[in-house]
């Protein structure tokens, strides 16, 4: 039966049994598109044993081959590059000198601009050829571009492209990359992950044993939140997935971590967008036996969430504002300062970036918190505050030693002293909560002590 080129096309009963490669061969000849033939035409290689099955093919598929490389314009360079492998693969038998046939993997790869995209858009059985092909197009300067691939790796290739430079002899320029991206706190997801799967392999301790320590695991947390914020699909999070699976990072990690360090690791951890409720409770639990002082962090924050906020919707609204406006504009624009601030070259004495870096704490510290008080916001219109005692939506009359004031006591957002309007969350409002006309509260604010005496209470909706 001859299997149809389209899965439309109906099956076709051979009158004698073909040969797997001239199957192949069928469908090499009819198929338009390039890249299937450039896929065929490596089956076809794969299964010759001795090519002789093919040999007198191997001119005419070579001579398409060869067209199709150069002239397909759905074809990235990525694709071009597998072609000419697979083409060179098949020439080989015919005794050509690959170095001279145009296109030539050289010439693509000095004509793409990125060279990192281009590794992960290839086949990985070829990501190894592929660097050998760098030494040669770059013999000077291979080890800088094989650096800045392994700076931007990703998946496989990451662990390829550290194999390579060892056994291209340059452990030490791996060791000296890893210490400088982690001082910087520049290490990307993908390494880490491949530094956290190979502490324990004896053959990279030289270079991992040096960098273990709680600046690792704070490289770790924010490569995971910094991943989440960019993170549009729901696809989960390689790194969060390996340190919540492994129950032995965080002890590898904080071995020998003071408490005040492991407590601040901590927090980032309880602010961290990578992780789903579960894991995150996981990893915390394993931070808390190693640091049992860090179980009260996570009890105040709990409360904290636990606890309402009541606000108005005008003041929601405007907090809604001020997040969207964090996440969509101000963390992008700073995540680009960042990256150019970078370039400018030694960060140990770039002012720029190190100021670009502390700007990015302020913002993520800023979301983190915007992220906990919106989600423990509750709207009121204050139509339902008590008429009788103090609470959320009263004015009230206040008599001290200088005479009569009068508040209005709103949502934990409302605060505009200008205007007799202040927070029930402010230390007075927190005092008067409650109470009734009478009674008297003292307040103790930066070693200020006052008294006050309610005169009278009335609903702030009643005055507009």
């Amino acid at each position: 039966v001859a299997t149809p080129a389209k899965k439309s096309a109906p099956y076709v009963v051979r009158d004698e049994p073909v040969k797997p490669e001239q199957e192949i061969l069928e469908e090499f000849y009819l198929t338009k598109q390039p890249l299937r033939k450039i896929h065929l035409a490596e089956k076809l290689h794969s299964i010759s044993t001795s090519v002789k099955e093919i040999e007198k093919d191997l001119k005419n598929i070579f001579e398409e081959m060869t067209t199709a490389i150069k002239d397909a314009r759905g074809l990235t360079q990525a694709d071009r590059l597998y072609g000419v492998w697979v083409r060179n693969n098949l020439a080989r038998h015919l005794h050509e000198n690959v170095d001279e046939l145009e296109p030539t993997s050289a010439s693509i790869i000095r004509a793409t601009p990125n060279l990192s995209e281009l590794a992960v858009q290839l086949p990985a059985n070829y990501q190894r050829r592929y660097l050998d092909v760098i030494t040669r197009v770059y013999p000077d300067s291979w080890k800088d571009v094989v650096v800045d691939l392994l700076r931007n790796s990703t998946g496989k290739f990451t662990h390829e492209t550290i194999v390579f430079l060892y056994d291209h002899d340059q452990e030490e320029l791996v060791k000296t990359c890893f210490t400088r991206w982690l001082n910087e706190q520049s290490l990307k997801s993908s390494v880490l992950v491949w530094i956290l799967k190979n502490r324990g392999v004896k053959r990279f301790a030289k270079v991992i044993d040096g960098l273990k320590g709680p600046r690792l695991m704070g490289a770790v947390l924010y490569a995971i939140d910094y991943e989440a914020l960019q993170n549009t699909s729901t696809r989960r999070i390689a790194l969060a997935d390996l340190v919540s699976e492994d129950k032995t990072i965080v002890s590898d990690l904080l071995e020998g971590a003071s408490n005040e360090t492991a407590r601040d690791l901590a927090q980032t951890l309880l602010i961290n967008q990578g992780f789903e409720d579960l894991s995150k409770k996981s990893v915390l639990a394993r931070f808390i036996a190693l640091f049992p002082d860090i179980q009260s962090l996570v009890s105040t924050t709990s409360d904290r969430k636990a606890e309402k906020l009541v606000v108005s919707a005008e003041s929601l609204d405007k907090r809604k504002k001020e997040y969207e406006e964090l996440v969509n504009d101000k963390i992008p624009a700073n995540k680009e300062a960042i990256a150019i601030a970078r370039e400018h070259g030694d960060l140990k004495e770039n002012s720029e970036y190190k100021m670009a870096r502390q700007d990015q704490e302020t913002l993520m510290a800023r979301k983190a918190l915007l992220e906990v008080e919106l989600a423990r916001a509750v709207v009121t219109d204050f139509t339902d505050a008590p008429v009788d005692t103090v609470g959320i939506g009263s004015t009230v009359e206040l008599v001290d030693e200088l005479g009569v004031h009068t508040y209005s006591f709103l949502g934990a957002w409302d605060s505009a002293p200008e205007k007799h309007i202040l927070s029930y969350k402010t230390p007075l409002g927190q005092k008067l909560m409650g109470k009734k006309v009478g009674d008297s509260v003292r307040t103790t604010i930066d070693g200020n002590t006052e008294d006050w005496t309610i005169k009278s209470i009335r609903r702030w909706v009643d005055k507009k």
